[in-house]
């Protein structure tokens, strides 16, 4: 999630992404929750420096570079993907939490 979202920030910024191997996952805790919060900031902030005309050029992320698709599509190809990304986070805490209150009620 780190990389593609680093990578869609730079592309739609226009700058260069980093390489895949550059970009880690900081572990549990409170280190991933800040690299998280970190890029949801440059995301929000690159939402709104974009207009009409940077909207409608061209993006090769996270397609080929002949697909003919727009900043718009990867803009919201981004946002789709963060959606996808919360529900499966939230079904992980769901799991989490239920296997905790049934080895509470197996202790019993």
């Amino acid at each position: 999630m780190m990389w593609w979202w680093s990578t869609a920030i730079d592309h739609v910024n226009g700058a260069k992404p980093p390489d895949r191997t550059a970009v880690t996952w900081p572990g549990d805790g409170a280190e991933a929750v800040a690299r998280l919060r970190e890029l949801a900031a440059r995301w929000r902030s690159t939402l709104t420096r974009l207009n009409a005309h940077r909207l409608t050029g061209p993006s090769a992320y996270p397609w080929r570079p002949d697909a003919g698709k727009t900043v718009a599509h990867t803009v919201l190809w981004v946002n789709v993907e963060l959606t996808k990304n919360i529900v499966e986070i939230g079904q992980l805490r769901l799991l989490r939490a239920a296997s905790r209150q049934l080895y509470v009620l197996a202790s019993i």
